[in-house]
């Protein structure tokens, strides 16, 4: 069983909250994502994605208009779905980040 990313992870999420819907399905593409939900917004024919990653963390989209959170949805599930089917979770390896020589 592999071992869980939670720290490592985190060093590749470089938004949590107010991000792009096109952030939040390239977490997805790249299999980050286990599950997610959609909110309404305070404004109406507003709505919002929350993303649940593999570490248990979540990362929220900002309000967006309706049609563009569907489209979001559409892309997102179907990448969870990919992964869900061929089982890739199991095999996701996420590398240790190295020091960059700003780091140093």
């Amino acid at each position: 069983m592999p071992e869980k990313p939670a720290i490592i992870l985190s060093y590749y999420i470089t938004c949590r909250q107010g991000c792009t819907l096109r952030y939040l399905e390239a977490l997805a593409l790249n299999g980050f994502v286990k599950k997610f939900e959609v909110i309404d917004c305070p404004k109406k024919r507003f709505r919002k994605i929350i993303v649940y990653l593999i570490d248990d963390s979540k990362v929220e989209s900002q309000c967006f208009f309706d049609e563009e959170v569907a489209l979001s949805v559409r892309i997102i599930a179907g990448y969870i779905g990919l992964y869900r089917n061929r089982k890739i979770e199991e095999e996701l390896r996420i590398l240790e980040k190295e020091p960059s020589s700003l780091e140093k």
